[in-house]
């Protein structure tokens, strides 16, 4: 079977809309932030690659980077099909940024989701993305709240990958967590020491959010219900989320993740 049917059908809102809730906030706050035209933009950690393709649709010409080999070979046949060009999807260990600056070139902006946390030296990462941005680029980047509702999500149950003071791996997966997140004000801290000045500091994915992720996890291990009906059935309820700002102020309840947009110094 054609594991790109559903891109083939329905295109490149599939690959938003597909996953869980958390991935269509990301992408929702990317396009807040994200700025369209003839720029060179960096996706760190690009995942499955769609909102490297989604800059590309925007003007953007992008090079994502990731260590998994075969999602990177799967985005670059997805972009092949929905005909997005100006992507090219490399593998490569954030860890080891600095040593690839010179072939990377310098950037615009660069895309940094969900990706801080999995990497030890994190102040090393983000100096490593700053000295790859033009003076006056941006960096827009998001990770997990420090304090989201681990129990909630049935987080608080992970395993985290550890870590010698080399970074070398210890126990747990590679490209596991590390640590469990961040505040705003200690990724404003990393930045300050990279050079970048923290222009915008926000919120994503509430309440509304968060118990549907809960719901999939529930239906797809508890009730062992297959990953796509899960998804039809959950789907309707994603319209729910125009209020997921407002109930989870009006409740007081923290958000998943913490997303910042940096500037490059001048």
């Amino acid at each position: 079977m054609d594991k790109n049917i559903l891109v083939r059908i329905f295109g490149f809102s599939i690959m938003l809309l597909h996953g869980d809730n958390a991935v269509f906030d990301r992408w929702m706050w990317l396009r807040r932030n994200l700025k369209s035209g003839s720029l060179r933009t960096l996706d760190a950690g690009c995942g499955s690659g769609a909102f490297a393709m989604y800059a590309a649709k925007h003007g953007n010409e992008v090079v994502g980077i990731s260590f998994d080999e075969r999602k990177n070979k799967v985005a670059t046949e997805r972009a092949k099909i929905l005909k997005i060009k100006g992507t090219h999807f490399i593998t490569g260990d954030l860890r080891k940024l600095d040593e690839m600056k010179d072939a990377l070139g310098l950037f615009d902006q660069i895309i940094c989701f969900e990706t801080i946390e999995h990497i030890v030296e994190d102040e090393k990462l983000i100096k490593d993305l700053s000295n790859i941005l033009k003076p006056g680029g941006q960096l827009l980047l998001s990770a997990p709240y420090k304090f989201y509702l681990k129990h909630f999500l049935g987080d608080d149950k992970f395993e985290f990958s550890t870590y010698d003071t080399h970074g070398n791996l210890l126990g747990g997966e590679p490209g596991g967590h590390v640590r469990w997140g961040y505040t705003h004000e200690e990724l404003e801290n990393i930045f300050n020491k990279a050079n970048l000045g923290v222009e915008k500091k926000e919120y994503i994915s509430g309440i509304i959010s968060q118990s549907l992720i809960v719901l999939n996890r529930f239906l797809r291990t508890r009730m062992r219900i297959n990953d796509k009906i899960v998804w039809l059935i959950l789907f309707p309820f994603r319209v729910l989320v125009i209020l997921d700002t407002v109930i989870s102020k009006l409740l007081k309840l923290p958000y998943l993740s913490v997303a910042v947009v940096g500037r490059k110094k001048t």
